[in-house]
């Protein structure tokens, strides 16, 4: 389902647990915020300072983990090397995740659901298409380098963009699990650690 959002509206999420939300009408003031918001130094500023007619709010950057823009009319984001896509979706896609990879390496991309929460208590799922790794090193420092961008830029499943702090992901968990590094870590069955 679709859902347009009149204007803009900007969800910033902190660590703290706290969403406080921004409404904006002006098509002009939309595309200033929207192109200020796909900045590589988004969260690398002390402040991220919104303003208004009205007032002016100032939040310190290293305390947000996640920003939301719902808009109908998002920009192109600049993703990082070796990426295609980073879309939001729902629990649905989890069940899917084999279909999307056969269709994916059929045309040369590699797709994962990766599930990302942050210190605020915060989770969401993005499908993450990149290109097909034609190494396991080539596939391992695409992933070492999520958690060392800047800023993860992502679509809104509902129109729309948004950007993770990596410096406030406490844990990313990735579907199916990627070879290259699935061989390093530390094998555990995670639905039997969950049980009492």
């Amino acid at each position: 389902m679709n859902i347009t959002h009149p204007g803009l509206t900007l969800d910033i999420c902190t660590e703290a647990g706290s969403r406080t939300r921004f409404h904006q009408n002006d098509e002009q003031l939309i595309a200033k915020t929207l192109r200020q918001l796909v900045t590589a130094r988004l969260f690398n500023q002390a402040m991220l300072t919104l303003g208004s007619a009205h007032s002016v709010s100032a939040i310190p950057a290293n305390s947000i983990d996640m920003i939301r823009a719902h808009t109908a009319s998002p920009p192109p984001l600049p993703l990082p090397g070796g990426w295609l896509a980073a879309v939001e979706v729902n629990d649905n896609s989890l069940l899917n995740v084999a279909a999307l990879r056969e269709a994916a390496e059929a045309e040369g991309r590699n797709v994962v659901l990766a599930e990302i929460h942050t210190f605020g208590d915060w989770m969401i799922r993005l499908k993450l298409e990149t290109i097909a790794p034609a190494t396991i090193q080539e596939e391992r420092q695409l992933w070492n380098h999520l958690l060392q961008l800047p800023a993860i830029p992502f679509h809104l499943q509902d129109g729309g963009i948004g950007a993770i702090n990596p410096a406030k992901i406490v844990r990313v968990t990735v579907t199916p699990p990627i070879e290259a590094i699935g061989e390093t870590a530390l094998p555990v069955d995670l639905m039997q650690c969950l049980r009492p």
